[in-house]
């Protein structure tokens, strides 16, 4: 009798030890997840700025130099144009 209820014991402290190695586990997930969320939401901020800040100096280009601007999208039909004709030959 005394044996099975040392081997009972046993087996809830492995049970235990088990179910708060997982609890710890899962927090430093969590803990691990929401660190690496705030840091995408930041370089994601980051990026929507400098985006938006080369938007703004690419306009401001065209319309300080529209001839250029002009022949550039000129320029580049040209070459879409001819990439699209022979790729659907």
């Amino acid at each position: 009798m005394a044996a099975s209820k040392k081997k009972s014991n046993t087996t809830k402290d492995i049970e235990e030890t088990i179910y708060d190695t997982t609890e710890a586990l899962q927090n430093k997930a969590e803990e691990t997840y929401d660190v690496l969320l705030d840091r995408l939401k930041y370089e994601r901020d980051g990026l929507e700025r400098e985006l938006k800040h080369e938007y703004r100096n690419a306009r401001r280009y065209v319309r300080a130099h529209p001839e250029q601007g002009l022949a550039v999208a000129f320029g580049v039909g040209l070459v879409l144009g001819a990439l699209l004709t022979r790729s659907g030959k």
